[in-house]
């Protein structure tokens, strides 16, 4: 076979349907029987090849039953070993009837319409701008998460051998001369023991114990039921709290409430919190401004303020149409495979809006900031910004320390920073609401906002030091 990535119209040259095609045919000619010896077969194949391309691209060809013929049996075939592909094969034997679809007669047609020049350029432009609308994707592997694609990207260029041995569970495996190492997730590595990322995944045991070890950490309590939870409604309604699931990542099942809360809000908040896990945290929204701290082998190497998910109203657009324009930047998908989230507009977004007397329909007004989420995870929306030079070392040190004490080598800890000029001195200068044992490098290195920090570049100097990476 060659010759094949023949197509003008596709980027590559040929597409799923042509490679489908093509494996079809194959089989087809080892299911056929020979009706002629080798030497006769390619002899004639050569002179019907000769023909045809002699032919007018948009006429029929005269070889019209033969290619029935051919159609037929594998056709047939099709339905004999009962594969996939019967309609698939029908199209293309349309094309015996309809030769003006062919890939031929089409670019003849715009070549005579256009000009051939005028042709390529516009299709060169066109396939250009195809490629470099995701750069930060790496090909080959776009369905797997952001931060492993960065991983492999790097591992590639440093002359690591990588191998991906699981793509739905992204694990891949490592290797450099005898050195071995098996990554998950991008940062999910040998450093780290078996208990680390089981104690961060439980938020309750972890406040426990980053608490004992004298860090400061929101107080609240834990429910298994709904009812009990419902209970403690009396307890909160009054103060600022955060309803949160127990054990899940990613910002998922948060919701925050800054005023009085009626009980249908705190019902609807409990709700979506269970939704996630079996138990539920409800605790004290502590004041100030969330910042995460990428933490690896006892050093800082980022620190990202998170906006949550959000619109600026121009005065004549829903706040449905905002998130729509906002969710069309390539930049913004969905399951971490780009750099920022489509922001969502699920029940938590819309009981967010309800305790600002708006809905999707709502059209805010020109200039005016619209927050759809209260928790700032890029995860659900928010917008990433770097500040890793802005943050005073103390606080830094401060994330060292949790980290230490959490047993972890790589961990993304949220510290609420009221005042992140000032340096810490007491414990009202901050807190710890959250430390992730996975945390995601992709916000790091693609910014919405800031300098970029290629984490995955961190991974790779701490499991191969002997590189000099």
């Amino acid at each position: 076979m060659r010759n094949i990535d023949l197509n003008p119209f596709d980027r590559v040259g040929i597409d799923a349907e042509e490679i489908e095609f093509i494996h079809l045919f194959m089989l087809y000619l080892l299911w056929t029987d020979e009706k002629l010896s080798a030497d006769e077969w390619v002899a004639e194949g050569n002179r019907i090849s000769d023909e045809v391309s002699l032919e007018h691209p948009a006429k029929p060809t005269a070889h019209l039953a033969e290619g029935q013929a051919i159609f037929a049996e594998m056709l047939q075939m099709v339905d004999d070993l009962e594969l996939d592909g019967a309609d698939l094969l029908k199209k293309y034997q349309g094309w015996l009837e309809h030769p003006e679809e062919t890939l031929a007669a089409r670019i003849l047609a715009l070549d005579e319409a256009e000009g051939q020049a005028a042709v390529a350029t516009k299709l060169g432009r066109k396939f250009y701008d195809q490629a470099w609308a995701y750069p930060y994707q790496l090909a080959g592997f776009q369905e797997m998460e952001l931060s492993t694609q960065n991983l492999l990207f790097d591992a590639i260029q440093k002359g690591i051998e990588t191998e991906v041995l699981d793509r739905q569970d992204q694990f891949v495996k490592l290797q450099h001369n005898d050195h071995q190492e098996l990554v998950k997730n991008g940062n999910m590595t040998s450093k780290d023991t078996y208990i680390a990322p089981l104690l961060m995944a439980n938020k309750t045991v972890t406040k426990i114990v980053l608490a004992r070890a004298g860090f400061r950490v929101p107080d609240g309590e834990t429910f298994g039921t709904m009812e009990e939870a419902k209970k403690a409604y009396p307890r909160f309604a009054q103060k600022a709290f955060v309803i949160k699931p127990k054990s899940t990542n990613y910002g998922l099942g948060i919701t925050i409430f800054k005023g009085e809360t009626s009980i249908t809000d705190f019902n609807a908040g409990l709700a979506i919190a269970f939704a996630e896990d079996d138990e539920v945290i409800i605790e004290e929204f502590l004041p100030g401004t969330e910042y995460r701290f990428f933490v690896i082998d006892h050093q800082v190497k980022a620190v990202l303020l998170r906006t949550p998910a959000n619109v600026i109203g121009d005065g004549e657009r829903s706040i449905e149409e905002l998130v729509a324009e906002k969710n069309a930047n390539p930049l913004r998908g969905t399951n971490h495979r780009s750099p920022l989230e489509k922001i969502q507009l699920g029940d938590l977004e819309q009981l967010m809006l309800k305790e600002q007397g708006l809905r999707i329909d709502s059209v805010p007004e020109k200039g005016q900031q619209v927050f759809l989420r209260e928790n700032s995870n890029v995860s659900t929306g928010g917008d990433s910004i770097d500040v890793t030079e802005e943050i005073h070392e103390s606080y830094k040190q401060l994330a060292i320390d949790a980290v230490e004490v959490l047993g972890a080598s790589i961990s993304g800890i949220d510290l609420i920073i009221p005042d992140k000029d000032k340096a810490y001195e007491t414990h009202e200068d901050y807190g710890i609401i959250e430390a992730n044992f996975n945390p995601m490098m992709h916000m790091h290195i693609y910014p919405y906002i800031g300098k970029s920090r290629r984490l995955t570049l961190d991974v790779l100097r701490f499991l191969y030091p002997e590189m000099n990476i």
